[in-house]
């Protein structure tokens, strides 16, 4: 397995997505070493590039990268340079942490300032709670800050529906929402916010609507181009995700999760070798990635290659024996396989750990009535049906209803 996994690496240098020829291979490096977690290594890298070619999200992450590790001076001297070449919301924020982190509230002020007169910000809530500004809360300075009105009156009602969608008060979020889109004419933040209520209520026809109104009207942004990409998958419009995903990507090269996300969408357009290109992309910066494992998997064995498939879920699994899905997987690779042993043990296993799975119960029927146990097949179709299962009342009908 490990021999298959070097294979990935080393196809991954061969393999890459057509706009990865133009990205920063130093930065590319950095921004996985910041998903893991490694911040001295990314921040090294990126100093790596020369001074003359870093961007203002070059610089935004390398100053992130030194507050990670509590370098507070080193911080703000690369977002301030990144704030200088463009202005950049998050930049601002991080200075005004960074200066309070260092105990300095009338810099964190200023610069809280800057970032509160920028369009795109946290809400008042989200900012008093965040733990950098524990240290000049009770400050003079900061009590100053809050005597002024920040916020416009659609951004209050925004930041209230976000919070209701956290605390599960679809209905009572929706109410607000909708008033607002009425109110304004053009308010791509509020048919976002609509698509997250209708998605998290499982209504997916108007979250998709909402989802794909909220592009139309800002295009330039990659998270409601992801968001858009994820619902139009849930109706099956997977052309337009694919549309969706592209123009995130468009707009945020260096966000790799996107290329997961898009490997995802093109094995649903069954355009397999594609999906593997991203993939193959994926594993070049974060080797052994549960979830990039997941979709090569799925992509494999969705292709016809499910011996192939099972070599990736066994990875999965042998790093963490907790998740139902990855058992589900390797079960489902195991039956195109014609293992019905495998498949039986996993699907077994997938019970144990989530007992609420009808298809796991289905499927489980299936394998049994591959191995002549038609009694035993009955009674997981019918526990299946129980839980809603159309298959297993196909089957039931063919093999039970004598």
């Amino acid at each position: 397995m490990k021999t298959k996994l070097k294979a990935i690496i080393i196809l991954s240098i061969l393999i890459l997505p057509a706009n990865a020829q133009k990205l920063n291979e130093a930065y590319l490096q950095a921004k996985a070493d910041m998903i893991r977690e490694q911040y001295a290594e990314a921040g090294q890298k990126i100093l790596s590039i020369p001074a003359s070619e870093r961007s203002s999200p070059m610089y935004l992450t390398l100053g992130k990268s030194y507050y990670r590790t509590g370098k507070y001076n080193d911080a703000v001297r690369f977002l301030i340079i990144a704030d200088s070449l463009k202005a950049n919301p998050e930049a601002k924020l991080y200075t005004a942490r960074a200066y309070a982190m260092m105990s300095q509230p009338g810099k964190a002020i200023e610069w809280l300032q800057k970032y509160l007169g920028q369009r795109d910000k946290l809400s008042e809530g989200e900012i008093s709670l965040d733990p950098a500004f524990a240290k000049i809360e009770h400050s003079k300075e900061w009590k100053t800050l809050w005597s002024k009105e920040w916020y416009q009156a659609a951004e209050r009602k925004s930041a209230e529906a976000a919070v209701l969608i956290k605390r599960k008060k679809y209905t009572e979020a929706l109410g607000i929402i909708d008033v607002e889109i009425a109110n304004r004419t053009s308010s791509a933040r509020f048919y976002a916010l609509r698509a997250k209520v209708y998605e998290a209520m499982e209504q997916y026809g108007p979250a998709y609507e909402s989802a794909q109104t909220a592009i139309r009207m800002r295009n330039n942004n990659a998270e409601y181009n992801a968001d858009a990409a994820n619902i139009a998958v849930r109706v099956q419009k997977y052309d337009i995700a694919l549309d969706n995903i592209n123009q995130a990507i468009r707009h945020d090269p260096y966000q790799l999760d996107l290329y997961l996300q898009r490997a995802a969408i093109l094995r649903m357009n069954k355009r397999y070798d594609d999906a593997r290109n991203d993939l193959n992309f994926y594993f070049k910066y974060l080797p052994a990635d549960a979830k990039a494992l997941y979709q090569i998997g799925m992509a494999e064995t969705d292709a016809g290659n499910p011996l192939a498939g099972i070599e990736y879920f066994t990875m999965l699994i042998d790093q963490d024996r907790t998740k139902s899905d990855y058992f589900m997987a390797r079960a489902n690779a195991g039956i195109k396989a014609n293992n019905y042993t495998m498949a039986g043990d996993d699907l077994s296993q997938a019970l144990d750990l989530n007992p609420s799975l009808p298809d796991a119960w289905c499927k489980k029927g299936m394998v049994l009535q591959q191995e002549g146990k038609l009694e035993d097949a009955c009674y997981y179709w019918k526990t299946a049906l129980g839980m809603g299962s159309r298959e297993a009342a196909e089957y039931i009908y063919k093999y039970c209803a004598k």
